[in-house]
């Protein structure tokens, strides 16, 4: 028997969702689709904006991951009422952990790089706090880094010389190196300018002999990198390493917390102190000798419109090889990654990574680069 029209229609309705469901599906899908735009914003926004308007440095500096606590209701949301919803809400999970919380991963970091690459470079901010000698030797002797760079360091040159027989010591008003390899030059800017201003400026430049035996395993083809320093010694040749401690936001940061729009003048203040320290900085780096390789506290993430501006050039070891969100500085709440190790011309890296807690309130960065070879003019 056929069955009626009237029964057709009735049994189709009863099929169809309410229309309060109805509504709710949309508003959950619109919510998810509206966040996944506004994730695009911010990541977008972040490098333009960040270090030059207040409430987005606010973010750069701050807990970013109060972007993601909108996913604690779309997603369950979008499993109970509309799946549909978790396409835009995936899509934007993976913009906010990459992009926007530095989350970092590449082919070198899942495989391993090649080896252990040419030179092993460690940078590490003691913090202004009294440095365990102990603890830092195990760090040198569990790592193995042929050049360790210290930013507010405390130790004496004698000290760190008697705890690191044969090496090559360097100190200079808090900015240490110990390096395996024969320290050709040190030079220090100085910083009485930046002083005068209210800024930190630690800026130190070496050129540091790396035997043959090392640059030899560059391709045949790489063009050679010129020496015109007569006092390279024989059977090495030489780089620039450039260590830096820039100045830090937090006086801007702090002013904003107590003020917000009332401290613009005074973050635009600090912005400019650290941005002209940046300049200085890459201006030392520029007329490097050598190949250049900096190391040290910048006080910036790589989203920064300064870091953009000065250092995006220069490949950073932990973006290019490492794996995580490699957090070098520590709040009690949260982490960010201001430390870099930046590699100029002629080198590439193979692998980085973030070293143990020395009982500071930063972290040791650590990467492994290889000698490719530079030719003249490749720096900017």
């Amino acid at each position: 028997m056929r069955q009626s029209e009237p029964s057709r229609q009735v049994s189709s309705d009863a099929r169809r969702p309410a229309p309060r469901w109805r509504r709710l599906r949309a508003v959950v899908l619109a919510s998810a689709v509206l966040y996944l735009l506004g994730v695009v914003a911010v990541w977008l926004a972040l490098p333009i904006a960040g270090d030059r308007w207040w409430p987005a440095t606010l973010f750069l500096f701050g807990p970013r991951l109060v972007i993601a606590l909108p996913l604690l209701a779309i997603v369950p949301a979008a499993l109970l009422v509309q799946r549909r919803a978790l396409v835009p809400a995936a899509l934007a999970s993976l913009i906010v952990a990459g992009p926007i919380l530095g989350f970092a991963v590449s082919f070198r970091s899942l495989v391993g790089g090649a080896g252990r690459g040419d030179l092993r470079v460690a940078s590490f901010n003691t913090g202004s706090r009294r440095t365990s000698m102990e603890r830092l030797k195990a760090f040198v002797a569990k790592e193995r880094p042929d050049v360790l760079a210290l930013q507010e360091c405390d130790l004496p040159e004698l000290e760190l010389t008697t705890a690191f027989p044969g090496w090559f010591v360097h100190v200079d008003r808090g900015m240490c190196l110990v390096s395996r390899h024969r320290i050709l030059e040190a030079h220090s800017r100085d910083r009485r300018d930046v002083w005068d201003a209210g800024g930190h400026g630690a800026i130190l430049r070496y050129a540091i002999a790396l035997p043959d035996r090392v640059t030899a395993a560059a391709p045949s083809g790489a063009p050679e990198a010129p020496q015109p320093d007569a006092q390279v010694p024989p059977g090495t040749r030489a780089f620039s390493l450039v260590n830096l401690h820039l100045e830090t936001p937090r006086e801007a940061i702090e002013a904003l917390m107590r003020g917000l729009w009332k401290q613009a003048a005074e973050h635009d203040r600090v912005i400019a102190l650290r941005a002209w320290e940046s300049e200085l900085a890459r201006q030392w780096v520029d007329e490097a000798p050598h190949p250049p390789i900096v190391v040290g506290d910048l006080n910036m993430p790589v989203d920064s419109a300064i870091y953009r501006r000065f250092w995006s050039d220069f490949e950073n070891a932990f973006s290019r090889a490492g794996l995580g969100f490699g957090a070098t500085k520590l709040t009690r709440w949260f982490g960010i990654r201001i430390d870099h190790v930046l590699a100029g011309p002629g080198w590439t890296t193979e692998r980085a990574w973030i070293g143990p807690d020395l009982g500071s309130d930063h972290l040791p960065i650590l990467a492994d680069l290889r000698w490719t070879g530079a030719a003249p003019g490749d720096r900017r």
